[in-house]
């Protein structure tokens, strides 16, 4: 199953690099072309391991974003599968560095302390209801606790410190919470859990989480949705390719821009 996978979904020309501009008005001239590269669902286990993941570099075409992030959901079942990956999401070179939040599969066996120090080693930070500005920009990343698996994520203290000016980045593994983070300030909800479907075939879509689609505006905030890059029960995917979203800021506005914006992000 896992060779099927690897060679189906993930080798050169298979997984997908989706682009994603959000247009932002008056965006300050630093975060002009700012680029995120957003992972989701690894999904550790029998269908994903250690070397699986090998491509991105080249996927990327020679491009360094500026952060990497992942939206969790690093195992299936286990904490000791994700171990061996680790150190291949550290071999994704950035300019600034990487951090991460937990999904539900994570706080299985109650060992997501160990993930979070194993990926601190690769420099990826989880944020569990915490922040942190991204060098001496006027950009903030948030991440929130996973919605099923802990009680109350506190957005208020993900946001503690943020200054006055500042633009934010949220992390938030299920992108149903998405209507109550979304506001002014928040460029984007990056989310993942619901594989784009997985299997998007009528009967079969809906037996798992539930997808709101790729791109959600919301006013101001967009939510962007990754399909992710492992799967859960089965090593297939249909019409849900595996991929990576390489997003970029552009000064634009917010609601009339992002026609133009997501044709300029398609062309590309």
């Amino acid at each position: 199953g896992r060779a099927f996978y690897r060679w189906r979904h993930l080798r050169p020309g298979r997984l997908l690099v989706r682009h994603e501009v959000l247009c932002t008005p008056d965006l300050p001239a630093s975060l002009q072309g700012f680029s995120i590269l957003h992972l989701s669902d690894l999904h550790a286990g029998p269908f994903l391991g250690a070397g699986d993941l090998a491509h991105i570099s080249k996927a990327l075409q020679g491009r360094v974003p500026h952060i990497l992030v992942v939206t969790g959901d690093f195992i299936t079942d286990s904490y000791e599968d994700a171990l061996p990956m680790i150190p291949d999401l550290g071999l994704i070179e950035t300019k600034l560095g990487g951090w991460a939040v937990f999904g539900n599969h994570d706080y299985r066996h109650h060992k997501h302390g160990i993930l979070r120090e194993k990926l601190a080693e690769q420099g990826i930070r989880v944020l569990q209801d915490e922040g942190q500005r991204i060098a001496d920009l006027p950009l903030w990343i948030s991440g929130l606790n996973d919605l099923e698996e802990t009680s109350n994520p506190d957005p208020r203290e993900a946001r503690a410190g943020m200054a006055a000016g500042d633009l934010e980045i949220m992390l938030c593994h299920n992108p149903l919470a998405a209507k109550t983070l979304a506001r002014e300030n928040c460029v984007a909800i990056l989310a993942g859990h619901s594989h784009g479907g997985q299997i998007d075939l009528p009967g079969l879509r809906d037996l798992g989480p539930t997808h709101p689609g790729l791109s959600v505006p919301l006013g101001a905030t967009t939510l962007i949705v990754s399909r992710g890059l492992g799967v859960v029960g089965v090593p297939l995917r249909v019409g849900a390719p595996a991929e990576l979203v390489w997003i970029e800021l552009r000064r634009g506005d917010a609601l009339e821009g992002r026609k133009t914006c997501q044709a300029s992000s398609l062309a590309s």
